[in-house]
C-alpha cells in the first residue's frame, strides 16, 4: 500500500521543499550558484562541501539522533505494528537492508571524523583518534569555547525532549485521521517509546544537569535553530520511513476497534508546543540571535540545514530498522482478540488452549487463530440444531 497524498506531503514533500529554499539561501549568500567550495558555515572555516559532510558534528550528534530514532520507531510502532503474518521472508530482508544502510553511515561518520583528525590542519595537536572520543563525550560545542564535560548534550536538552513528544503526536495524528485502527500487538511499540525517554533520562543524568538551557541566551537561541532544523527536516524524514514501513507491514486487525486512549496524543502535542514556545519566546527576549557566530538569521539559519546531512539519512535508517525489530513471540492476549465473540465458552476456550501451543511457525500461528466455522453459525441455527438433537432428526456441532 503506497502513502497516501497527505503522508507525502508532510514526510518527504515538505523537507524536500526545506532544503531547495535553504540551499538557494546559501547561493545567494556565497554569490554563486555553485557554492561548492565556498566558506558558507558560520564558523568561518567550513566550505560547503565540508558543511555537508561535517564528520566531526555527525559523530557527537549520534546519541541525539539514537534517541530521536528510537522515539519515532516507538511511536510509529505503537499505532501501527507489524504484523506477524505480513510476508516474515520480506520483512527480515527489508530489515537487513535497514541495517546495512545505518551501519555504513556509522562508519561513514566515525571514519570520516578519523580521518579528519588525522589529516585535517586544525587537528594537528590532537592524537589521532581523539576528536570521536571528544565529539561522543559531548565536548566541542563552537569553535573558541571550551570544553566542558555533556555541554554539547545541554545545547540540545529542551530540543530533543520536544522533538521526542512530537514524533508520538505526529503518528497519533494520523493514526486518529485513519479511523483508530487496531493492531496486532502494540507492546513493543510502548517499549521502544519508553525506551527513549529512559535513553534520555540517563543520558541527561550522565553529561550533567545545569540551568543553562532554561537561563542562557547562547544555549536557547542554539536550541531553537535545533528544533526548526529538526522538525522542519529530521522528523518527517524518519517518520515517513517508518509509514512507508508500516502501510507495507502492519495490518489492522479485522472488524475490531483499538482500545488505545487519545489523551497521549493531546498531552504529547501541548508539551512539545509548550517546549516550542519557551525557547522561542526565551530567545527574543534575551535576544539569543546577538549571541550567534553570525549575525544575520540568514546566516546562522540555511547553512545549518545542511550540517545535518548526514543525520538525515542515519536517524531514517536506524528509525526504520527499530521500527521493524523483531517482536517477542506472544500468544495470550493479542490471538484472543481474533476470537469471534459469538461463539460459546467451550469454543473460546479451545481457541485460547489452540494458540497457547508452542509452534513457532507462523503458519501454525494463522492456522490455530483461525475461527471455528460452527462459531459463524447464527442464533437461528444453533436453536434449529438443539431441537434437531432433542427429536433425533439430526446431529449438529457444537460451539
Amino acid at each position: 500500500m503506497k502513502l497516501r497524498t497527505c503522508e507525502r506531503v508532510v514526510f518527504f514533500y515538505l523537507p524536500a521543499l526545506v532544503l531547495v529554499t535553504a540551499f538557494v539561501g546559501v547561493c545567494v549568500q556565497a554569490g554563486t550558484p555553485w557554492p561548492w567550495n565556498r566558506v558558507v558555515h558560520e564558523d568561518g572555516q567550513h566550505t560547503f562541501l565540508e558543511t555537508v559532510f561535517y564528520f566531526e558534528h555527525a559523530t557527537r550528534e549520534l546519541v541525539l539522533d539514537a534517541v530521536l530514532a528510537l522515539a519515532v520507531a516507538g511511536a510509529v510502532r505503537y499505532f501501527y505494528p507489524p504484523s506477524r503474518a505480513s510476508g516474515d521472508a520480506t520483512l527480515r530482508g527489508t530489515r537487513i537492508w535497514l541495517a546495512v544502510w545505518m551501519l555504513a553511515m556509522l562508519a561513514l561518520i566515525l571514519g570520516g571524523t578519523a580521518y579528519v583528525n588525522a589529516f585535517r590542519r586544525y587537528y594537528a595537536a590532537e592524537a589521532r583518534g581523539q576528536a570521536i572520543l571528544d565529539n561522543l563525550a559531548q565536548y566541542p560545542t563552537r569553535p573558541g569555547a571550551p570544553f566542558v564535560w555533556g555541554a554539547h548534550w545541554r545545547y540540545h536538552f529542551i530540543e530533543r525532549f520536544a522533538e521526542i513528544a512530537l514524533a508520538f503526536c505526529v503518528a497519533g495524528v494520523f493514526w486518529l485521521r485513519d479511523g483508530r485502527p487496531a493492531g496486532s500487538d502494540v507492546r513493543t511499540g510502548a517499549s521502544l517509546y519508553a525506551g527513549a525517554l529512559f535513553v534520555f533520562a540517563a543520558a541527561t543524568m550522565i553529561f550533567g544537569v545545569s540551568v543553562q538551557p532554561f537561563r542562557d541566551p547562547t544555549y536557547l537561541g542554539h536550541q531553537l535553530r535545533e528544533l526548526v532544523t529538526h522538525t522542519a527536516v529530521t522528523l518527517p524524514l524518519a517518520l515517513g520511513t517508518c509509514f512507508i514501513l508500516a502501510h507495507r507491514f502492519s495490518l489492522p486487525a479485522p472488524n475490531i476497534g483499538s482500545s488505545l486512549r487519545s489523551w497521549p496524543i493531546y498531552v504529547a502535542g501541548m508539551v512539545s508546543v509548550a517546549c516550542g514556545a519557551f525557547l522561542l519566546i526565551g530567545s527574543v527576549l534575551l535576544k539569543a540571535q546577538m549571541y550567534g557566530q553570525k549575525k544575520g538569521l540568514a546566516e546562522l539559519l540555511f547553512p545549518h540545514f545542511f550540517e545535518h546531512s548526514l543525520g538525515y539519512v542515519f536517524v531514517s535508517a536506524l528509525a526504520g530498522f527499530l521500527y521493524l525489530w523483531p517482536a517477542r513471540t506472544s500468544h495470550g492476549p493479542a490471538a484472543e482478540t481474533q476470537i469471534d465473540p459469538r461463539c460459546g465458552f467451550k469454543a473460546r476456550a479451545a481457541a485460547r488452549r489452540a494458540t497457547s501451543r508452542e509452534d513457532p511457525s507462523p503458519g501454525a500461528r494463522a492456522s490455530t487463530m483461525r475461527i471455528p466455522s460452527s462459531c459463524r453459525d447464527s442464533r437461528a441455527d444453533e436453536t434449529r440444531r438443539r431441537q434437531a438433537r432433542r427429536t433425533g432428526r439430526g446431529r449438529g456441532g457444537t460451539c
